[in-house]
């Protein structure tokens, strides 16, 4: 390829079309779980409830409820994502090898998303909550405390036991949520749990015979960053609510930068490569413990 200004130029805008349609062709799972925002700030302020209002019988006049909130603040950070292409590859056409390099690099791009909410939920067993507590852990609510934390391996009985509980989980009055009970919640589970998850929900029968009452019950999401020391993992998210137990904030949309005249960028004249990459800022944090449960799989 012949340098000149207008093939570069086409070049970087025949990039960012490929590494935009790349992205778009990925399809994350963190939508199912964590709340999508836009703030215009630096950071982004919420509400958390800590308690839920409930309709009652009115008698007289009405009857105010005092909802306790608690405001919560989330500040944007820097991603960036930078890749080079030699000067020499695009000087001997190597553009299909070009291509290809950067459609993984849009890849990755979009997984990283997935990756920060399975960071929060990892993290989930010591970060702390709006409420004070570990956002898996025992939760204060009026006179009650509540658990959505686990040790126990995945099994058919565990399964159970952590439904049963996050579907008991009720308001500082007594009153039940009714979470994990609208739609299938959300069974996310490593590689490595993948088939024990399938076996206890997408089965019809039993291995031994019989009907299957959890079939159904759940649907299996496998993530595949829960590997390593994070593979016993698992966990149960209702995502069939307007609310969710995770939140995606975005300050702007992705911005393409492209650093490859080589009249003016000092990476083509220092090191005769063309460097392009991308550019956004966002942050994730905790919303409602009341929506998750983790167990680390531990046994103790």
């Amino acid at each position: 390829m012949l340098l000149t200004r207008e093939n570069i130029g086409a070049l970087s805008r025949s990039l960012r079309a490929l590494v935009f349609q790349a992205r778009e062709s990925y399809t994350p799972f963190w939508p199912r779980i964590a709340l999508e925002a836009r703030t215009e700030g630096r950071v982004g302020v919420y509400t958390w409830m800590e308690d839920f209002p409930t309709m009652r019988e009115w008698e007289g006049e009405r009857k105010v409820q005092n909802l306790s909130l608690k405001t919560i603040y989330l500040e944007n950070r820097d991603w960036e994502l930078t890749f080079a292409v030699s000067r020499k590859d695009v000087e001997d056409d190597l553009l299909d090898q070009i291509r290809t390099d950067a459609q993984e690099y849009a890849i990755r791009w979009a997984q990283h998303n997935d990756v920060l909410i399975t960071e929060l939920m990892t993290k989930g067993f010591t970060a702390t909550a709006h409420d004070g507590a570990p956002f898996f852990g025992n939760h204060r609510v009026g006179r009650q405390t509540f658990s959505n934390r686990g040790t126990a391996p995945l099994s058919r009985e565990a399964f159970r036991a952590a439904l049963t509980a996050m579907r008991g989980i009720t308001d500082a009055k007594g009153y039940p949520l009714g979470f994990f009970r609208g739609g299938k919640p959300y069974l996310i589970v490593g590689p490595s749990l993948e088939y024990a998850a399938r076996e206890i929900v997408e089965l019809p029968t039993l291995p031994t015979g019989g009907a299957n009452l959890d079939y159904g019950t759940a649907e299996v999401i496998v993530n595949p960053w829960l590997v390593g020391e994070y593979a016993a993992y698992w966990f149960l998210v209702d995502g069939s609510r307007p609310i969710k137990p995770f939140i995606l904030q975005r300050r702007s949309d992705p911005e393409w930068v492209a650093r490859d005249d080589p009249t003016t960028s000092d990476t083509v004249f220092k090191e005769n490569v063309f460097v392009y990459g991308v550019y956004e800022r966002k942050a994730v944090g905790y919303l409602y413990w009341q929506l998750a449960y983790g167990s680390t799989g531990a046994g103790s």
